[in-house]
């Protein structure tokens, strides 16, 4: 975290999560309040900004924050290290509709943990696509394997020891603040900053 200016709280928040799985639509269904069904896969890292106000000690206060997305091709995957470096916390992703997407969510994990300690960065679980579920089936041929079984889901969460998970829509703006809410207020704890609200 960068110090507080004038009651102004930064904080560095990394996205992680395979290629083409909705990152960067849930970074700009929260920053822009924008969708685009032909969001192009991001190339290196995109940045985006965010602004949440909050009560602290009785006094208006400012949560501004810098969303990383890294896109994770492998010829960036060296810049890594220095992706990571700073982070407060960290939105793992994978789609619901991709099993493919949730088992390489473990190498993320395991280069999260090369880089930071697990126990003082907060992580929000996401999964995307959520709006596409009940339509899975018949457009499998193009988005991959059919929905990721709930008990698959469990067991992922378990084995990764997290208890926030979030089933997310960016078409239908669903979830979006509310778990990256959680996300801050996670943030929040772990830094022992005694907040009063978050709308």
């Amino acid at each position: 975290m960068i110090p507080p200016s004038n009651n102004r709280y930064v904080f560095k928040i990394c996205i992680l999560g395979s290629g083409g799985i909705g990152k960067t639509c849930y970074a700009n269904r929260l920053c822009l309040n924008k969708y685009d069904d032909n969001t192009k896969l991001t190339i290196g890292i995109d940045f985006y900004s965010y602004e949440l106000p909050i009560i602290i000690k009785n006094k208006d206060s400012l949560v501004s924050v810098t969303i990383w997305d890294f896109g994770g091709q492998e010829q960036f995957q060296i810049l890594f290290p220095s992706y990571i470096s700073g982070v407060s916390g960290v939105l793992m992703v994978f789609s619901l509709i991709n099993m493919q997407s949730l088992i390489r969510l473990d190498w993320w994990y395991e280069r999260l943990f090369k880089n930071v300690d697990k126990n003082k960065v907060p992580r929000v679980v996401l999964g995307t696509k959520y709006d596409l579920i009940q339509t899975a089936s018949e457009i499998r041929s193009e988005l991959g394997p059919d929905k990721i079984n709930d008990l698959v889901i469990d067991q992922f969460l378990y084995r990764h020891d997290e208890k926030d998970f979030f089933r997310c829509s960016s078409k239908e703006n669903y979830n979006i603040s509310k778990s990256f809410k959680v996300l801050i207020k996670k943030i929040l704890d772990t830094q022992n900053m005694d907040y009063d609200w978050i709308p």
